[in-house]
């Protein structure tokens, strides 16, 4: 996974989601039988912000921040294109075919939107049944009870930075600065 979360507790994204360990285990495995299944040049999952979650594969030095922004506004473009055309349907699927490889951005529940390369000798039906099955397995995922164990980790190193009056911190930190 992109996030490095090194304590293995859960970790909240822009979006307001939070994915536990267990979740995080999934969401590779899933991803992975995606990649070796289709199969995919390369993934890349975002939530709806264009948080990267992960990514895998070659990215032929991609940006993957910017990557992310963009596919996240691309989903939001084309659910708004889908609505106004009165198209709009869930787990939206956009196709952009390349020479050599065909692009697939699809959304996968309201959290989270998927990426995918894969090369165009792929049949398209083959790979859009794959990855629109692992859509719905990822937005299972995230609607799936988390063990109180993993809901029940211990705070974090900034969470009593976070109770603190932030204002008067700042203000705090500008005297430091100028004395």
């Amino acid at each position: 996974m992109v996030n490095h979360n090194i304590d293995k507790r859960h970790y909240t994204l822009r979006s307001g989601i939070t994915i536990f360990p267990s979740q995080d285990e999934e969401i590779d495995q899933i991803l992975t039988e995606l990649t070796q299944k289709v199969p995919a040049q390369f993934i890349l999952l975002v939530d709806v912000t264009g948080q990267v979650i992960t990514a895998r594969g070659t990215q032929h030095k991609a940006d993957l921040v910017a990557l992310g922004s963009l596919v996240a506004g691309d989903i939001a473009a084309s659910q708004e294109i889908a609505r106004l055309t009165g198209e709009y349907q869930d787990y939206q699927m956009v196709l952009r075919e390349g020479q050599t490889m065909h692009t697939i951005i699809m959304a996968a529940g309201v959290h989270l939107a998927l990426l995918i390369q894969i090369s165009n000798d792929v049949p398209l039906g083959w790979g859009r049944m794959l990855i629109r099955q692992a859509a719905y397995q990822l937005v299972d995922i995230l609607n799936k009870p988390v063990p109180e164990t993993e809901q029940t980790a211990p705070p974090s190193a900034l969470a009593e930075f976070e109770s603190e009056d932030i204002p008067d911190l700042f203000n705090d930190a500008l005297d430091e600065l100028w004395s």
